[in-house]
């Protein structure tokens, strides 16, 4: 495996509301490579884009507060940075493609005024020199005749290009890293398929490192390499994606899986995950999952470490401990898998 472009270490993260103190993120560690597409998966609430936005120095505060934690990029503690610090890596080495672009471009704005502002932010350059890269950098992401587009609004464009925009804005002072937070939410498959197309071929001809949070798991069977999945503010498998799709490890991962409709289904019933993701006002003292789950055993009212396991493989329960009389490969496919 190629040196980690990325490496997050023991990452938390909470947010202070009326009710209590939210845990969002309660440990979270995982490491990128240069050039790897990674799929981060989960329920809604799980921690995933709350995951993005620490790394890009983006938790509002307040009510948010990293409260402990690394993320070591180039070098450098990202965490550890000071605003002045921050925006000088944000949009140039780091990105992030935000989950909606109905609502992510100011509307008063034009798309010119927008795309131009990284160039003459981080790479000093002239308004003319600027507006000359922006139309380079439509015709990269399959919009055509620039010079105009630059001109309007972002209600004068339907959604996917829209899409396209956010993307030809965070693509462009070329970042080593780039977060894409739901990139095809809202758009219909075909421009879907688009979009997945450009974000593949980006990651090729720019060896850009790219994190996709979805919760889509056909986009991450298409585009990802690995896969992280998230439940209740923590990571619990990580695995390379056909290892994932093809014997889930974590029990979670199964009822996901399962709950995603497959064509030799036809005539069977989808199994759903019963209840509910804990409240993190006040986190459980053992597995999360556990209430849920229907592998459940006494081992797990205490809370399982993130176990490594062969094939770079990692998993947050107890049937994987190496010690274990239990076996969980045969634990799962007895739950149902295929």
């Amino acid at each position: 495996m190629q040196p980690a472009l990325l490496t997050v270490n023991n990452l938390h993260v909470h947010f202070r509301t009326y009710a209590g103190t939210v845990q969002a993120l309660r440990g979270v560690d995982f490491s990128l490579a240069a050039g790897e597409i990674v799929g981060i998966v989960g329920e809604s609430g799980c921690g995933k884009t709350v995951t993005a936005s620490a790394i890009m120095g983006i938790i509002p505060s307040p009510p948010g507060q990293i409260v402990s934690g690394e993320a070591w990029f180039a070098g450098r503690d990202l965490l550890k940075l000071s605003e002045k610090e921050s925006r000088r890596l944000r949009g140039n080495k780091l990105s992030m493609i935000f989950q909606d672009p109905m609502t992510s471009l100011n509307p008063v704005l034009t798309i010119g005024t927008q795309l131009t502002e990284p160039f003459i932010e981080h790479q000093s350059l002239s308004q003319s020199e600027a507006n000359e890269r922006a139309a380079e950098l439509l015709k990269l992401v399959g919009i055509a005749d620039g010079a105009t587009r630059l001109k309007q609004y972002p209600h004068q464009l339907s959604g996917g290009m829209r899409q396209r925009v956010m993307i030809a804005m965070s693509l462009a002072c070329n970042p080593s890293l780039l977060f894409a937070d739901e990139p095809t939410t809202a758009l219909d498959v075909t421009v879907q398929a688009q979009i997945l197309d450009l974000l593949k071929r980006l990651n090729r001809e720019l060896n850009t490192t790219l994190v996709l949070i979805t919760h889509d798991l056909g986009v991450v069977a298409s585009l990802c390499q690995r896969v992280l999945v998230m439940y209740a503010g923590q990571i619990v498998e990580s695995a390379p994606v056909h290892n994932l799709f093809a014997e889930p490890l974590h029990p979670y991962s199964l009822g996901l899986l399962q709950s995603v409709p497959r064509p030799d289904f036809q005539g069977k019933r989808l199994l759903a995950i019963d209840g509910h993701p804990p409240d993190l006002l006040i986190p459980p003292s053992g597995c999360t999952f556990l209430p849920r789950c229907r592998f459940a055993m006494q081992a797990c009212l205490e809370a399982p470490p993130l176990f490594d396991l062969a094939e770079n493989r990692q998993s947050r329960c107890w049937l994987n401990h190496p010690d274990s009389p239990h076996d969980a490969r045969v634990a799962l496919a007895i739950g149902g898998v295929r």
